[in-house]
């Protein structure tokens, strides 16, 4: 019954527009870069770092995107193990 007050389904919502996509990949953008940079500032530096690695300004920008980026590859498979077939739910109502 829900589903029959919104009549407009197929209008795209804030999220879904050309210009909120746009606006968002160019900030995200300009964060990435920023966060990317700071690790340049010598302040920051860690005096003692535990791994050879670490002495790497942007490593752990680089460790972070990679970790992020396993994470995603590895659940796009843990899905197909684990997940559903739609209307599974409603099957047993």
């Amino acid at each position: 019954m829900a589903d029959a007050d919104h009549s407009s389904h197929n209008e795209k919502g804030w999220a879904e527009k050309p210009g909120f996509i746009r606006a968002f990949q160019i900030g995200l953008a300009v964060a990435c870069t920023l966060v990317a940079l700071a690790g340049f500032v010598p302040g920051w530096h860690n005096p003692h770092p535990h791994f050879a690695a670490e002495k790497f300004p942007i490593f752990f920008a680089i460790m972070g995107f990679a970790s992020f980026m396993g994470i995603v590859l590895v659940g796009q498979h843990l899905r197909k193990l684990v997940g559903r077939r739609e209307g599974y739910y409603r099957e047993r109502e």
